[in-house]
């Protein structure tokens, strides 16, 4: 990977539905070969994916939660399955403290938080402890 892919790269993040010619002036070749250097980015694994943002708040989910989860060894496989499949939570991780796991979770109010996502988890056996942070303001969210 050299300057040039590292560009294409940081625009992209910037406007992932930025055109070949565009990116192409920005770093100085023609849009077939940043399509290329694309592919290669996509082949060597660089490039996992393109996504789009969208704005929650069109979809009344105007919250946004952190949630810090201690559990047991044994009950990680469930627990990372439940992560896994819900729909409100948008980004799970494996941490080593305070928690075991670190979940992005954005619902509509805080009755549905609890209703949705804290009782479920709660039930489930491997759960010790659930901490729940509340975002009162996004500064940054980059894809």
């Amino acid at each position: 990977m050299d300057d040039i892919d590292a560009t294409i790269l940081r625009e992209l993040q910037r406007d992932g539905r930025m055109s070949m010619a565009a990116l192409g002036s920005i770093v100085g070749v023609a849009p077939s070969t940043v399509y290329k250097r694309i592919e290669k980015l996509k082949k060597a694994g660089i490039i996992e994916r393109f996504t789009i943002a969208i704005n929650p708040s069109c979809f009344e989910q105007t919250l946004t939660a952190f949630l810090n989860i201690r559990v047991d060894p044994d009950g990680k496989p469930e627990i990372e399955e439940f992560m896994r499949n819900h729909p409100d939570i948008l980004g799970a991780y494996e941490v080593l403290e305070p928690g075991d796991f670190f979940a992005k979770v954005r619902v509509r109010n805080i009755t549905e938080l609890k209703r949705s996502v804290l009782m479920p988890l709660s039930d489930l056996s491997g759960v010790k402890e659930i901490q729940t942070i509340i975002s009162v303001r996004e500064i940054k969210e980059q894809g």
